[in-house]
């Protein structure tokens, strides 16, 4: 595959389109449902335990109401002036229908306090587990990739971590499958509560201390949440996503996120500051220093991988008001009906990143060499 179409590839991945709508206005990528779409070990757990809880206690719905029926037919006023038996007490049934219920709630609890408990203490084998802070905020989520360092060799090292994008969207959480995580979940401000109902896992953020969570993720793919806990004005639209890869993906994410602070120049100079006109040399001086500081195959993807995520999330976001993705961009504001304004500006766009594209295939091999499989975990 070219540059260009593997690095589209891993921004699928990597940086979802979670507000994407289709033409009837219902989100592609969907909250999925736990119950028919479990992706870690807690999920089916609570499942399991769910339906194991409701066959036990279904008889205790339908049993008092077919009795109701039946003794609002069989006792009907039938209008020739007899009147039914009454019954105030019976020893016998009253111990029964208490035994019975107390019974029932004894095989219910210890498998369940079982799962309460499986929940709550993640294993004491703590080996390869994945350890993240996530800290959440009006409106908006930070990851932190615990033992994941941005230089592993520095003397002060600096944990990787992630937060709202360029556009000011909210970034995923990157997960691999079969490896648990544990989430130390806290808050900067008011509480919220992370959630994500695939995993089966949802968790209070709370100011001034730490709440935890854990589960092993173990399905491949794109998952939606939402904080689940009334934080503000805009609640609503303060979204979670997760992305569950295999291990060589995971290994290339954080590797990209290495390299993402030293991309900010490029992205500076693709998208100039307001009113500036853009500069092709200086972007080309942009690219030039950028690989003049390490020349590595990761180093040179990076920049094609973080310019075409940045682009991706800019085209997703909402310009400031009164204002456009044109004049955002430093280009010139299109004009024409809105389809067309609209197809010009990515063509702009396009263009714009392709001179990135030419300049790093100048230098070096298009597809850097172990370069993971992907589609398996493309987003439906």
């Amino acid at each position: 595959p070219t540059l260009a179409a593997t690095v589209d590839q891993f921004v699928n991945l990597l940086n979802p389109n979670i507000y994407a709508l289709d033409e009837n206005g219902n989100p592609i990528i969907v909250t999925k449902n736990p119950f028919n779409a479990p992706a870690s070990d807690v999920a089916r757990r609570v499942v399991s335990m769910t339906w194991f809880s409701s066959i036990v206690f279904l008889p205790f719905l339908v049993l008092p109401l077919v009795l109701l029926l039946v003794v609002i037919w069989k006792f009907r006023d039938r209008g020739d002036g007899r009147k039914p038996a009454t019954f105030t007490h019976n020893a016998r049934i009253e111990i029964i229908w208490t035994a019975i219920p107390c019974l029932a709630l004894a095989v219910v609890a210890l498998p369940v306090y079982e799962v309460l408990y499986y929940m709550e203490l993640p294993p004491a084998e703590k080996k390869d587990q994945q350890v993240i802070t996530v800290t959440g905020r009006q409106f908006a989520w930070a990851y932190e990739y615990k033992g994941i360092y941005k230089d592993p060799n520095a003397a002060k090292k600096e944990s990787l971590s992630t937060s709202l994008d360029v556009a000011f969207l909210q970034e995923p959480v990157v997960l691999t499958k079969g490896r648990t995580v544990v989430l130390n979940i806290t808050s900067q401000d008011v509480n919220h509560a992370w959630w994500i109902p695939a995993f089966g896992v949802k968790k209070d953020a709370i100011m001034g201390r730490f709440t935890n969570t854990w589960f092993t993720p173990d399905t491949l793919g794109i998952y939606k949440g939402q904080c689940a806990e009334l934080c503000g004005r805009d609640h609503g639209i303060m979204l979670i996503s997760a992305v569950v890869v295999d291990d060589d993906t995971a290994a290339r994410y954080y590797e990209l996120l290495r390299h993402r602070d030293d991309t900010g120049p490029v992205w500076d100079a693709i998208k100039p500051a307001p009113g500036t006109a853009f500069d092709a040399d200086k972007l080309k001086a942009a690219v030039a220093a950028y690989l003049g500081k390490e020349p590595s195959a990761a180093h040179r993807f990076a920049l094609s991988y973080w310019i075409a995520s940045n682009y991706a999330s800019w085209l997703r976001g909402l310009p400031p008001a009164n204002s456009s993705f044109a004049e955002q961009l430093g280009i010139a504001k299109p004009v024409g009906d809105a389809r067309q304004a609209d197809k010009a500006l990515q063509d702009a766009v396009r263009a714009r990143r392709k001179l990135v594209d030419d300049q790093l295939a100048a230098v070096t091999i298009p597809v850097p060499a172990g370069e993971p499989a992907l589609a398996a975990h493309q987003a439906p």
